[in-house]
């Protein structure tokens, strides 16, 4: 008795290349939501359609860290130059400042994974953002946490300068101000 072998028949390869098969629905929506709404977001073309979108997907973006600002570029770019700290006062009594990180205070090879403070300080003080205040102020205190004096309280503190205009022909240093925008008492079980 002879065994019958099966006859194999090869699939013509798919001539189609891969950018013309079928995508999945979902990310493809995904990343042209995120296409689309961000270029409408920058683009500064239609002042109604903007403050509607800013309404709508505002929060999204702000949660996201995808919200953009046209501070930099004229005609307004932005005019004062900002910092915040935090001052920390432990249990006995001791002041510790801590400061959030600042590009100008970093090494180079430092500053590619600290930018996001710059951005995240830049706009912490304002009252819309508010929300953001009592982490940010938990996140100083844990800074001292394995100290010997837990912390007790944490003030937020913005400092500021105008900065002058490129025609200005002074060589006077701006003054600095600084305000108290937040303060937080730490309840004992916080830092755990």
């Amino acid at each position: 008795m002879q065994s019958v072998e099966p006859i194999m028949t090869e699939e013509p390869p798919d001539k189609r290349g891969p950018l013309s098969r079928p995508a999945h629905p979902l990310p493809t929506l995904f990343i042209a939501f995120h296409i689309v709404f961000i270029a409408l977001w920058v683009l500064p073309f239609n002042a109604s359609l903007t403050g509607l979108l800013r309404k709508w997907i505002g929060p999204y973006f702000s949660l996201t860290g995808l919200r953009q600002e046209w501070s930099l570029f004229a005609p307004n770019p932005i005019s004062v130059n900002s910092y915040i700290d935090a001052q920390v006062v432990l249990q006995n009594g001791d002041l510790r400042i801590w400061t959030f990180p600042r590009l100008d205070g970093l090494k180079f090879t430092e500053r590619y994974s600290k930018a996001r403070y710059r951005k995240f300080v830049g706009w912490l003080y304002r009252k819309n953002f508010a929300y953001a205040w009592r982490d940010a102020a938990r996140y100083a205190a844990r800074q001292f946490k394995g100290s010997a004096t837990p912390p007790r309280t944490v003030k937020l503190i913005r400092h500021w300068a105008r900065i002058p205009p490129i025609t200005s022909e002074d060589d006077v240093l701006p003054a600095w101000h600084s305000t108290v925008f937040f303060v937080y008492q730490i309840p004992p079980d916080d830092l755990k």
